[in-house]
């Protein structure tokens, strides 16, 4: 069968003070079995202000490969808005896009694996939002496979989840242009990341795939923006540290997300807007609304519509939504 190209797909990269293992980030990309898919690769990165040699590389790799790879250096504005304004710069013509860290390596399917995973929901149903990740491998420095201790769940993906946990590692994430019109039209002035506003979208109006096979070794250092923990120690601390200092702030993103998405200003996702969004919308609304009462607290424990994927969080997240702290 001669080999043409079907499909575009538009990395998007954020780049700070990455110049230790940028390279190697680079060449992975690079190195994608995208031609042998039929596959179109390009990459944009966005530079947010680094001190060190990164601008320096993305030159160098920008000239190489002038056809795939194009660069633009930005103000410091943080990961969250850094991506965001990737989206709003993002190729309007290409069908898919996909994030990427600085600091990771991918394996040579990780693109492939994502674009066919979404077009196999488009063909049942076109026009929606739709998120693809994957199970990141956490590994060191040297890219070497880190043993965790810490036994997950087979991720169960929906709205319900998504409006209190984020199961999307953002580097592994790749979407279709609908998730990205929609997530454009008006950016939220809070949210965790750009990646749990992404799967919030998806889980709401489209669908999302999550595959347990790795595509991507995580790289865990202690530069990292987000890491992966490999311990039960770690991990609780971490997120100990994380629910003292948010402890408000699930309820906080919910209400962002229905201040934009829950207004008829949004006519082409009502024109489509199925029973199950409007449950979805009603649900969220009942979150945040319970937030200050208690019997409405009460009343949305029994539905069993919001959960966490571990059996342990989610119980410490009941009760911690049964006393309003979320």
């Amino acid at each position: 069968r001669q080999m043409c190209i079907r499909d575009r797909i538009q990395i998007l990269m954020s780049t700070y003070n990455g110049e230790r293992y940028l390279k190697e980030q680079l060449d992975s990309i690079l190195e994608q079995d995208c031609k042998d898919k039929g596959i179109e690769c390009t990459l944009l990165v966005r530079d947010d202000g680094s001190k060190d040699g990164t601008k320096k590389i993305l030159e160098e790799y920008a000239k190489k490969y002038s056809t795939q790879i194009e660069w633009y250096q930005g103000e410091n504005k943080g990961v969250i808005q850094s991506f965001f304004e990737l989206l709003q710069k993002a190729d309007d013509t290409v069908s898919y896009y996909a994030f990427a860290d600085q600091d990771d390596f991918w394996m040579p399917d990780k693109i492939s694996s994502g674009i066919s995973s979404i077009q196999k929901l488009e063909q049942k149903e076109d026009g929606r939002p739709y998120l693809y990740c994957c199970k990141p491998m956490p590994v060191n420095e040297k890219l070497e496979e880190l043993d965790s201790r810490i036994k997950r769940p087979v991720m169960r993906t929906g709205f319900g989840n998504a409006l209190i946990e984020n199961i999307v590692t953002g580097c592994t994430a790749v979407f279709n242009r609908t998730l990205r019109q929609m997530a454009i039209k008006e950016l939220p002035e809070y949210t965790f990341m750009h990646d749990w506003w992404l799967y919030l979208i998806a889980t709401c109006y489209g669908s999302v795939v999550y595959d347990e096979t790795p595509h991507i070794k995580y790289r865990q250092h202690g530069d990292n923006a987000v890491g992966n923990n490999v311990s039960l120690l770690h991990e609780f601390w971490d997120r100990l540290r994380l629910f003292q200092k948010k402890k408000h702030n699930a309820s906080r993103q919910v209400t962002e997300f229905l201040r934009i998405f829950d207004t008829d200003s949004f006519d082409t996702i009502k024109e489509g807007q199925t029973a199950r969004v409007t449950e979805h919308l009603a649900l969220a609304r009942e979150m945040v609304q319970a937030r200050k009462h208690f019997m409405k607290r009460i009343r949305l424990l029994r539905k069993h519509k919001i959960y966490r994927q571990r059996k342990g969080d989610h119980r410490v997240f009941m009760l911690f939504l049964l006393i309003g702290m979320y």
